[in-house]
């Protein structure tokens, strides 16, 4: 809980002199709603947050072409922006019946692993909620 409130208050101070982010930009922090361009942008801040992901070639799907799909380690952790809130709700129903994942999601993006450790670390980072499936 530390580290979330010293955090909040560098980035309030820095938002106050005009030389960090806006105070909309420290709310969606908070509150799990950054959302994302992207997959690629959104790995960009999983790697920034110390989770490795090797993989860089990025997909779209075929119904949404604003819907683009990563995956990290050959099926180990994958992640996905979704192109729409329509496209979230069903990427959500897809990966609920995946056994044995755990899912990191917030507004329209979402993670995806075989192990929740990093999924976790990456909460602290990003935000988000994590389901966990059996």
């Amino acid at each position: 809980m530390r580290r979330p409130v010293l955090a909040l208050l560098a980035l309030s101070s820095l938002a106050l002199t005009g030389c960090g982010p806006t105070a909309d930009d420290i709310r969606a922090m908070v509150d799990g709603k950054t959302t994302y361009d992207d997959a690629l942008a959104l790995r960009e801040d999983v790697v920034d947050a110390g989770v490795e992901c090797p993989g860089t070639d990025q997909l779209r799907a075929p119904a949404d072409t604003a819907t683009t799909f990563l995956d990290c380690a050959d099926g180990v952790m994958a992640m996905a922006v979704a192109g729409s809130e329509e496209s979230m709700e069903e990427l959500l129903g897809l990966l609920r019946s995946e056994e044995n994942a755990s899912i990191l999601h917030a507004a329209n993006w979402v993670v995806i692993s075989r192990n929740e450790a990093p999924l976790q670390q990456l909460q602290d980072e990003l935000g988000g909620q994590i389901t966990v499936n059996p």
